[in-house]
């Protein structure tokens, strides 16, 4: 090979990839992303592309021997893929520069791949074509036999502690609220892992022994309570322990630990977590004790299991995961550990493994024994690393004790079903859904959780996410078309096909109007007659909510001797409509429908009209009115104050168009139903134009009377006074009254449209 063309094509090669990131970078994303997406040619263009990407990447994926089909996977699994032969060929990459200089990094250790170790030998080869991923569908429900039948409710979880071991204040579990106002039962050992110190034996570095083979290393099943108590015995005299789980989350809906793998110096040990899930409880004695340090490989998962299922607890834990993130090691997982410290190529093949199945096989034993038999040498030789990076202001290796802290302080939660838990879904599809769309994934979601708590069933299991969103984006007319968006039919959903039918049915029909009128039904205004004695009126002359008795300041027309009384008055009362979008407004009154008209006064003048049944009292206020008039003085101009017909909340109106009353026939229709005398009318206009807004008179007739009325000062009113509103319409109004008083004194004043 010719290498001095090498550096020609690396940089021509450098270039082309700064042009593809600089391309990348110049797309849409977020919103912008789903703007554009919504364009069929750009969708289109985007599809045929990745399209393309893919072929590539499966085309390389191919040449490096990575299994794997990236094409039929969903875009979590095609990102796990990539990251996994990314991994894979920079390690290969690294190993192959280290090879030519002659040297090894120990931070880049070299991983061979699963396809080259098949190439190694015939036998391996063989055995690796024989491995075969079991899965029991035919396994009996070991739920079934739990003697605490399995509590799938959306309640709190109550730990499982009966007795408190190697603790330092009581068992206490009493429910408790959080900020957000949910109720949870405090951790029993919150107070223990605060105050974990590390003993100062676990913070030494010992002498690392590599551990004998598993054929050479005592091993022991325990699956009956006799086995469990001698096990116990022989972990009373150890210091260190390795521990592992295995769990089953598919035909069940909170998942339950099927398996637990402990390993000391001397033997490993696998406990049937099934038969004996009543019993273990008493590990608390050793898994609770602070001088006996726990190992753990991402313990994340572990910890909430374990308090779940046997309620367990863990103090003095050692998290090898977090060990490897804090010495920045390439990869995490407990394969690399084991490859990088133990020379030892796991197998992964069984992570899948149906852990029911009983009895187990060879392989799953061999596999489970492996977890945890050389894990307490990766804690030896990790230590040292750490030890090596430490420096006088930070020890990583108490660093990592208190990070494993915090992950025993983890509390298992039950999964509460809420609006929005469908979201999480629906924004890692990155689809756009309308109306329809939201509302058949929202109770096809909700549909398959609430089945799968009543049957014990893992959501996946009932209906997979993939299957959800593809119903909820087709909204199938037919049952038939929904059978077509599953492959394989789950055996649930062809049960209860009628239901999944009836949400998609429902969704069809939903349009905005109508969402729109769920949400303001709770603030939808009644539009029939209301006949109420104490009715709230937005009016500038409503005491009905007011503390003070204010009717003996407040000037009327029937004058303070001629009180209604309460039990005789019955008004009627039109609750105005409310303005949506969806308001059909008639076009003959639409321009008088300028701004929102939700707020309405009531001119006390229209109010007296109506009172046409009291004639014995307007009888008696003829008579008042006549004295006040041999006296020649005003009647009602204590505090003149006008009330308009309305107020707008927009400020856009610049015109408002006055309406005239016509008094004449007003006049002639009282008289003629009421029989009242015309000089009772004449001065009940009159007082009527006193509390008028208008500075000009209308009439030319009545000019001395307008010559005496003397305009009231707003800017001095006391609204606290005399009106028991809010805030907001104090100020509305004033504001009008200083836009009026601003206006000239030959233009004619402007009233505010009456209602109708």
């Amino acid at each position: 090979m010719n290498y001095g063309i090498l550096p020609l094509l690396l940089q021509s090669d450098f270039k082309t990839v700064i042009e593809g990131t600089r391309a990348s970078n110049n797309l849409p994303n977020g919103v912008n992303w789903n703007f554009y997406y919504s364009y069929p040619k750009f969708k289109k263009t985007v599809s045929s592309r990745q399209h393309h990407v893919l072929k590539l990447i499966s085309a390389l994926l191919k040449n490096q021997k990575i299994p794997g089909n990236i094409r039929d996977k969903d875009e979590d699994h095609q990102f796990e893929l990539i990251e996994e032969g990314n991994d894979t060929i920079l390690d290969r990459v690294t190993h192959n520069i280290d090879t030519l200089n002659g040297s090894f990094k120990n931070v880049g250790v070299s991983v061979t791949p699963k396809a080259f170790v098949s190439e190694t030998t015939d036998n391996t080869q063989a055995a690796n074509k024989k491995r075969i991923l079991v899965h029991g569908r035919n396994i009996e429900r070991p739920q079934l036999k739990f003697k605490i039948k399995v509590d799938n409710r959306p309640v709190p979880f109550k730990p499982l502690l009966t007795s408190k071991p190697n603790s330092k204040i009581p068992l206490d579990l009493c429910l408790e609220t959080n900020e957000d106002g949910i109720m949870f039962y405090k951790h029993p050992y919150q107070l223990e892992l605060e105050e974990f110190k590390v003993p100062d034996e676990h913070l030494k570095i010992s002498k690392a022994v590599k551990p004998a083979s598993l054929e050479d290393t005592k091993f022991v099943e325990v699956y009956t309570e006799e086995q469990l108590n001698l096990m116990i015995s022989d972990l009373e005299n150890v210091n260190e322990l390795a521990v592992d789980l295995e769990a089953h989350s598919y035909r069940t809906y909170q998942g339950f630990t099927c398996l637990m793998q402990i390993s000391t110096r001397n033997a490993d040990y696998i406990i049937d977590t099934l038969h004996l899930r009543e019993k273990l409880h008493i590990l608390n004695e050793i898994f609770t004790n602070p001088a006996v340090v726990k190992v753990f490989h991402g313990a994340d998962s572990d910890i909430p299991w374990l308090q779940r299922d046997l309620g367990l607890y863990v103090v003095n834990m050692f998290d090898t995961y977090q060990a490897a993130k804090i010495l920045n090691f390439s990869r995490k997982g407990l394969d690399f550990l084991l490859k990088h410290y133990c020379n030892v190529d796991a197998d992964k093949a069984f992570q899948l493994y149906d852990w029911r199945t009983r009895p187990l096989s060879t392989e799953a034993i061999f596999y489970a024994r492996s977890d945890t038999h050389y894990l307490l040498y990766v804690y030896d030789m990790i230590k040292k690393d750490l030890m090596a990076m430490s420096t006088n202001q930070c020890n990583y290796i108490e660093l990592v004790f208190q990070r494993s802290a915090d992950v025993c302080k983890m509390r298992y939660e039950v999964n509460i079903l809420s609006e929005d838990s469908h979201l999480s879904m629906y924004k890692r599809s990155k689809k756009m859904f309308d109306i329809q769309q939201m509302y058949a994934l929202k109770h096809i979601y909700a549909w398959r959780d609430k089945l799968a708590r009543e049957l014990d069933e893992s959501p996946g299991y009932i209906l997979p996410n993939h299957m959800l969103l593809k119903i909820s984006e087709m909204l199938p007319k037919e049952s038939f078309g929904i059978l077509a968006c599953c492959s394989p039919i789950p055996p649930l959903v062809r049960q209860c096909l009628h239901e999944i039918h009836y949400i998609v049915k429902k969704a069809r029909e939903q349009t905005f109007e109508n969402q729109a009128e769920k949400l303001n039904e709770d603030k939808s205004f009644t539009q029939d007659v209301v006949k109420h004695i104490d009715v709230d009126m937005i009016s500038l002359h409503d005491y009905s909510k007011s503390k003070e008795n204010a009717e003996d300041s407040l000037p009327t027309l029937l004058n303070d001797l001629n009180k209604l009384p309460d039990d005789e008055i019955e008004i009627l009362c039109f609750t105005p409509q409310e303005i949506t979008i969806f308001q059909e407004v008639n076009k003959e009154k639409s321009r008088k429908h300028i701004g929102l008209t939700n707020i309405v006064y009531k001119q006390p003048y229209e109010l007296y009209l109506k009172t046409i049944k009291y004639n014995n009292v307007l009888k008696k206020s003829l008579e008042v009115q006549e004295k006040n008039s041999g006296n020649n003085e005003p009647l009602n101009t204590s505090v003149p104050m006008e009330c308009p017909d309305k107020l707008y909340l927009t400020t856009q109106v610049k015109e408002i168009k006055k309406e005239i009353i016509d008094h004449t026939n007003v006049k002639k229709n009282v008289t003629k139903v009421l029989n009242v005398p015309n000089t009772i009318i004449r001065e009940i206009k009159v007082d009527n134009q006193s509390s008028s807004t208008s500075s000009t008179s209308q009439n030319p007739t009545n000019n001395s009377r307008q010559n005496s009325f003397k305009p009231h000062k707003y800017e001095t009113t006391d609204f606290a006074k005399f009106h028991n509103q809010s805030k907001e319409v104090m100020l509305i109004a004033k504001r009008l009254q200083k836009k009026k008083n601003k206006t000239k004194k030959n233009k004619k004043p402007k009233r505010l449209q009456k209602t109708v």
